[in-house]
């Protein structure tokens, strides 16, 4: 990436026709991916493994330059001109989350090296982390061993989604971030999510469908491709790929829906 960096726009992310192949594939693992995220809206991405929903990531990360196709903010491309702009304003959380032999206070700065401590604890209160941070033995000072062995998992998650939001990001991504956790783990993540709606551009990339019923717009991947959009209730309705998915998870007919994020099938 060369030249002069231009600050990204305002605005919702538009996709158009995206395509990408893997070196050595014949299968493309992107086949003109068009869709929108609504700026402030809580998205997701949903499907089965091997969909696309990951690559479709990375390539709104600018992790992989797409072989057709555009990404576009607002109005405006997401060329290498902006690309460093855009990524210091996305808030990444993965399954796996990497934190250091250091203290909370250390594994929070990585993201946000000038960030004050009032900024911290900002952070950790809406990630639903302050309350466990404050009962840990010297509180936001405690090292909390290599990859954070000293926390339960959904500890770990929440400190690695305190961490995206220190930076104030416009986009949050959470990719498959809480399928290793348990219900009420997962629930307090979605909840401290939930709090960000209307705020924050949220987008959800997931293959569990119970944690997406509220989400203001789901895109159904398959094989590369988007194959519908919609609400929840209206993909009940009008999609049966989407129908198969939730079958397949046990989940039925559209139930109510839900005020957050999370709602038990």
């Amino acid at each position: 990436m060369t030249g002069t960096q231009v600050p990204i726009a305002q605005g919702d992310i538009t996709v158009r026709e995206l395509s990408f192949t893997y070196g050595g594939s014949d299968v493309p693992a992107l086949a003109g991916v068009t869709l929108q995220i609504p700026i402030a809206t809580t998205a997701a991405i949903v499907g089965s493994s091997g969909s696309g929903k990951t690559t479709f990531a990375d390539v709104l990360l600018g992790l992989i330059k797409p072989d057709e196709g555009k990404v576009y903010i607002g109005s405006e491309p997401l060329d290498a001109t902006r690309l460093s702009s855009w990524r210091s304003q996305i808030g990444y959380v993965a399954q796996d989350t990497y934190l250091f032999n250091d203290s909370v206070r250390a594994n929070l700065a990585w993201a946000q090296p000038d960030a004050t401590e009032s900024a911290m604890r900002e952070s950790l209160q809406h990630a639903a982390a302050g309350d466990f941070v404050d009962r840990l033995p010297n509180g936001i000072d405690t090292v909390i061993g290599e990859r954070g062995v000293r926390l339960s998992g959904g500890e770990k998650q929440r400190l690695s989604l305190a961490r995206a939001l220190l930076r104030r990001p416009r986009l949050v991504i959470l990719d498959e971030a809480t399928s290793a956790l348990d219900s009420e783990n997962e629930e307090s993540i979605y909840k401290a999510i939930d709090g960000l709606h209307g705020e924050t551009t949220i987008l959800i990339i997931t293959h569990r469908l119970a944690t997406v019923r509220a989400a203001d717009l789901i895109h159904v991947m398959d094989r590369g491709r988007v194959v519908a959009s919609g609400t929840w209730d209206a993909l009940m309705t009008t999609s049966v790929r989407f129908r198969e998915l939730a079958a397949a998870q046990g989940i039925g007919l559209p139930l109510a829906a839900s005020t957050t994020i999370m709602s038990p099938s």
